[in-house]
């Protein structure tokens, strides 16, 4: 299509398609055309565009953490668990107090706490069936929780989402987090620690951290299989082809092993 070959982005092109489809629909109705030229399936003409993402570096998460200590702390635990796990944002904060198990180390995904204009809060499954998983907690995810679970005020009231009470992550209110405070945070950090790191960094968001989280378990050389259940995937090729992400750092280290084989 002339319009993204032009470099117009598939989803101003789906907005243009949405407005104008009614409109020839009208005129199909009223027999002044024969057939609605704008009555297609999008994808199967314009490629969806690619965006990638790419993961920090091991730099780059060191000064990102440190960085977020030295503006006082706040979301530092909920950065640190969730580099550590690859949990989505929404899955962090629809954890509650029964979700961690400290014996075992072990933190159970169960369920989403979202929020919307129109709905406060609201509690939904993981994305896909096997969104509901386990995640083994390293040493830092397992100090993180700890922290939180300790720092955590009982409300006077713990609010009750669709069957569901004692949230992990309260705001300053009491109120349970989501999504957006943690997004609203980092877009406000992004240009200081652009500044203070004195090179341009990737844009650093919730998914970025789960796409870092990923791409570090992939080149430390965790078999896919695990890594889809890690990640909660229902196909192990949107682990692969979405979420890795190789460097050539990587790359030498995976050649060099296998050098000797050649």
């Amino acid at each position: 299509m002339f319009l993204h070959d032009g470099g117009i982005k598939q989803n101003t092109i789906g907005v243009l398609q949405s407005v104008v489809r009614p409109a020839f629909e009208m005129a199909v109705d009223d027999d002044i055309i024969r057939k609605n030229p704008f009555k297609f399936k999008l994808s199967d003409v314009v490629p969806k565009d690619a965006y990638v993402r790419d993961a920090l570096t091991k730099e780059q998460q060191e000064r990102y953490l440190q960085f977020v200590q030295d503006c006082g702390g706040n979301y530092y635990d909920d950065i640190v668990i969730l580099l550590g796990t690859g949990l989505r944002v929404s899955e962090l904060y629809g954890l509650t107090r029964a979700d961690i198990d400290f014996d075992r180390r072990c933190i159970h995904v169960r369920r989403q706490l979202c929020r919307t204009a129109e709905k406060p809060y609201f509690v939904t499954p993981p994305k896909t069936k096997s969104g509901i998983r386990n995640i083994p907690m390293t040493d830092a995810v397992y100090m993180a929780l700890m922290r939180v679970v300790k720092a955590r005020t009982p409300p006077k009231v713990e609010l009750l989402v669709d069957g569901h009470s004692g949230f992990l992550f309260l705001d300053k209110s009491g109120m349970p987090k989501v999504a957006m405070h943690l997004e609203n945070y980092m877009r406000g950090l992004q240009a200081r620690f652009e500044k203070a790191y004195g090179k341009p960094v990737p844009r650093i968001t919730p998914h970025v951290l789960r796409h870092t989280f990923c791409t570090n378990v992939q080149q430390a050389g965790l078999d896919v299989k695990s890594l889809q259940y890690l990640m909660g995937h229902s196909n192990a090729s949107v682990t692969l082809d979405v979420y890795t992400h190789s460097s050539f750092d990587s790359v030498e280290r995976a050649f060099e092993q296998i050098a000797s084989s050649l």
